[in-house]
């Protein structure tokens, strides 16, 4: 994942028992560092960094080659065949765009990058004619998927680097379950799964003691604004665009924690939570019975809200 869309998610560490031993395993995929952590059992990290390489070929907006970049290629209103995993994560985005009212919305590639947040750097910010142009042509809703085939309506450019990492700590982590591991946790640029009884730490704004919570075959992933921002005609942006703007999201929120049975799924409602402001994301954690740390802005100092 692109440094501009690191989180703020650490592990509490606990030493291990007398009896227990802890492999740790480290490396780099996706833009971003990924750290395992297992317990009484040891497994090949050549084996985790092959399958994660096979996701990056697919999913990378940063490499020209792989299967997602060729199909921002690709010209409009053409069934294009997809692997069975990009037809998936896309499936599962189109599904998270109704749900959250479009606030998640993975067509936002040209956006991203007119707004240096992808892979284009950028000397200045845009203009609000340059936003519209974008915006015209910037939704997932420009797809159209249909038996492993997806159709562009329009020129849309797909970026799925905010559920595209939680796929891949659930990929590793169904990994080590099927090899019958069942003490570990797998973190990939902070989004994290855990196997066993684990306790994680959110990281707080005013760098205050972490908020502690305790994890039992679950996913936890974090989306902020208080590392990664940007200012722009005097105002404070976080790195999150609200789809339906075109304009770097404005809230009352600092950051948001969800946590879920899928890494991807949180990876995913967490950031559509940050875009979409404290008060929408309260109702939608009860309408999908989500359980969420949001934490309020500096404004209000830093607030935390559980919704359980």
């Amino acid at each position: 994942m692109p440094t501009l869309l690191i989180i703020f998610i650490f592990l509490f560490l606990s030493a291990c028992s007398a009896d227990e031993t802890r492999q740790t395993i480290t490396g780099t995929t996706m833009g971003t560092s990924y750290s395992i952590k297992i317990n009484n059992n040891y497994v090949s990290q050549l084996m985790i960094d092959r399958r994660l390489d096979e996701i990056e070929q697919i999913f990378s907006t940063w490499n020209e080659t792989s299967e997602l970049s060729q199909l921002n290629k690709a010209p409009i209103n053409q069934w294009i065949k997809v692997s069975d995993e990009l037809f998936f994560v896309l499936s599962q985005a189109k599904k998270i765009h109704k749900q959250t009212q479009g606030f998640f919305d993975s067509g936002m590639g040209r956006l991203i990058n007119i707004w240096g947040f992808g892979t284009i750097k950028v000397q200045e910010k845009p203009s609000l004619e340059k936003i519209g142009q974008a915006l015209a042509i910037s939704s997932i809703e420009y797809l159209r998927l249909d038996n492993s085939r997806v159709k562009k309506l329009k020129d849309v450019h797909i970026n799925l680097s905010a559920i595209a990492k939680g796929y891949g700590v659930d990929v590793v982590t169904n990994i080590l379950i099927k090899k019958g591991l069942k003490n570990f946790m797998v973190e990939i640029g902070g989004e994290v799964m855990v196997q066993g009884q684990w306790t994680i730490g959110i990281e707080k704004p005013n760098h205050s003691m972490p908020i502690a919570i305790e994890l039992q075959n679950q996913a936890v992933a974090t989306s902020g604004d208080y590392r990664n921002y940007l200012k722009w005609q005097g105002k404070k942006y976080q790195h999150i665009i609200n789809p339906h703007t075109g304009l770097p999201a404005s809230t009352n929120l600092s950051s948001v924690s969800v946590i879920h049975n899928s890494a991807m799924i949180a990876d995913a409602y967490a950031t559509a939570m940050m875009a979409m402001g404290s008060q929408k994301a309260q109702i939608l954690a009860q309408q999908l019975n989500l359980s969420v740390v949001l934490i309020l802005s500096q404004q209000y100092d830093f607030k935390v809200l559980k919704i359980r």
